[in-house]
């Protein structure tokens, strides 16, 4: 080959390289396929589960081979390749039971009544559509902070698909009660005290 003026050294290197790149081009298919065939199996994962990867939540409506569909709360549909599921944290919303917990973080004034304040929680979740009797919504004194009685309100709904929509209407109707109630959720505040020296001096 040499005599012909072609290099074979050239060519054997340029077809190790071209090999090396398919190999590494073929590793996440087989990768996606081997994931696929587990995900399907072990039924780590099924259709109209909702899962969180990356902050994106959707709801799964297609499993394939290769990859997985699910559809987002703006209704995009992610295409998510199996392997992924193999190597990084998803999380399965509904892999025990459909129905999940959440909740809502609220602060209010010092010296608010905190009985009532409890109250007035659980009286806008068992009034809200979409938020489950049983179990019970309950509330947590979370903390003293630095301007306001922290609070969460946890309750739980059966579809967490729809679960910011549930949480938006449960905020207008606890900002509605606590207005009603003279209930006030304050603003983060810093009080700054000035001292004068006796010499008139700052």
């Amino acid at each position: 080959m040499n005599s012909s003026g072609v290099d074979l050294t050239a060519i054997l290197t340029a077809s190790a390289a071209l090999f090396v790149g398919i190999g590494f081009a073929l590793q996440d298919f087989f990768k996606d396929i081997i994931a696929g065939i587990t995900i399907l199996v072990d039924k780590s994962l099924l259709v109209n589960d909702i899962i969180e990867m990356e902050g994106k939540v959707g709801r799964v409506f297609e499993i394939r081979l290769r990859t997985t569909r699910a559809i987002t709360r703006d209704d995009k549909v992610l295409v998510i390749p199996n392997h992924l599921f193999l190597q990084q944290t998803i999380y399965n919303y509904t892999q025990n039971h459909p129905k999940t917990r959440e909740n809502i973080q609220v602060g209010v004034a010092y010296g608010s009544d905190t009985d009532k304040v409890k109250k007035l929680l659980l009286e806008c979740a068992a009034n809200q559509s979409g938020v489950l009797k049983s179990p019970q919504p309950f509330v947590l004194f979370n903390n003293f902070g630095d301007s306001a009685l922290e609070f969460a309100l946890y309750f739980f709904v059966r579809d967490s698909f729809v679960d910011p929509r549930i949480k938006s209407e449960l905020r207008f109707a606890i900002d509605k009660s606590f207005r009603a109630h003279d209930i006030t959720i304050p603003f983060p505040q810093r009080d700054v005290h000035i001292f004068q020296s006796k010499d008139n001096t700052i």
